[in-house]
């Protein structure tokens, strides 16, 4: 992929091509303004990047800040369409993570180890987090919102996307999704369940693969030497390698346990608010107490089904009818309760809670 200081050429050399085919372009881009827009422009080939520029240009004759968030959406398309990455601009993240004091109060400290003064203390920059917990209580909103917070875009890896049939395609699609991935640092890389990604597999009967990909994995993560921060998640602690669990593969690991009482009135509150309902309309001490065991994404879930029942008889929602719907819910801590269990009592003591920031005792 072309560096920054090639694609900052490919801008001026645009600009100069439909110049002098009368095209008259203005250029209306402070210092600042151009670096963004060269930094829009990276994970692009110089083909893809000239085809850009070249159309905001033209749109409207000239280049302006403006132009930069539509590069970022036609960048985005051609990264979907590679199929590798599915692509968040940092422009369009509006994810917003309540509670999790512990992991943003590190993340504020980790923040700083990007910064010129780390970088001439000879500090090596954050490699990344691993997210532990139960389904549905907000990891994959904390690697969007981690995104948001730093202001950089987000790329998704999806560990079907990698593998293909062909003997050797696997792992040149790794190869080529991490180059892609360093070539648009500083960003933030998603690992969305990454025990299905280069987890253990189950007998070998994949010829050694999934093993394969993940020694590239660990290396890559050891060795990368751009700003590319690792955001991996996981609910099955069993099917994650040992060696990805040592210390220092990952700068930490954070453990996502159920809400307790106070996380449930917020997570209530603000997806009754999100779905145009008035939360002091309803008892909440009530919801929170039937809300107990209940993750996050399944409080939500409930609200959502509670609506449609509400359309359905022609009533507004009320806390009567929510309680209805939440108690026909069978939540995940029931359904699978030694699953769940056997994940709390592994990871409370031995990874760092994301609401305190310290290690939690077993109980």
């Amino acid at each position: 992929m072309p560096g920054r200081d090639e694609l900052h050429k490919v801008v001026s050399e645009v600009v100069r091509s439909l110049n002098q085919r009368k095209q008259r372009i203005q250029v209306e881009l402070k210092e600042q303004e151009l670096k963004e827009l060269v930094r829009a422009l990276s994970g692009m080939t110089l083909i893809q990047a000239r085809q850009v520029v070249a159309y905001a240009a033209l749109e409207d004759g000239k280049l302006t800040a403006d132009d930069v968030d539509r590069i970022l959406q036609r960048k985005a398309r051609v990264i979907q369409e590679d199929g590798l990455l599915e692509y968040f601009p940092a422009s369009g993240n509006q994810a917003d993570l309540g509670g999790f004091v512990g992991l943003k109060q590190w993340l504020k400290r980790a923040r700083v180890g990007f910064s010129p003064e780390a970088r001439e203390l000879k500090l090596p920059a954050p490699k990344g987090i691993l997210i532990v917990g139960v389904q549905g209580c907000g990891k994959s909103l904390a690697a969007k919102t981690i995104a948001r917070e730093w202001r950089l875009p987000l790329i998704k890896l999806e560990a079907g996307r990698l593998y293909d049939k062909y003997v050797g395609e696997s792992e040149r699609n790794f190869r080529r999704a991490m180059t892609l991935a360093e070539s648009m640092s500083p960003t933030v890389l998603w690992i969305d369940e990454i025990e299905k990604s280069f987890g253990s597999s189950e007998g070998g009967g994949d010829g050694g693969l999934s093993r394969r990909m993940f020694g590239a994995f660990l290396t890559w993560l050891q060795e990368k030497s751009q700003e590319v921060f690792v955001v991996a998640t996981a609910n099955d602690l069993t099917q994650l390698p040992p060696e990805l669990l040592r210390k220092g593969r990952f700068d930490e690991i954070f453990f996502v346990d159920l809400p307790d009482d106070s996380d449930r009135a917020a997570v209530l509150t603000i997806h009754l608010r999100s779905h145009q309902q008035t939360p002091e309309q309803f008892d909440l001490s009530r919801l929170v107490r039937v809300t107990a065991g209940f993750s996050g994404a399944e409080i939500e879930q409930a609200i959502v089904s509670a609506l449609y029942r509400a359309l359905s008889l022609k009533r507004p929602l009320d806390t009567d009818l929510l309680v209805v719907e939440i108690e026909s819910t069978v939540p995940l801590s029931v359904s699978r309760r030694e699953d769940v269990e056997r994940l709390r009592v592994t990871a409370r003591s031995r990874f760092i809670d994301v609401k305190t920031g310290t290690l939690q005792q077993s109980t």
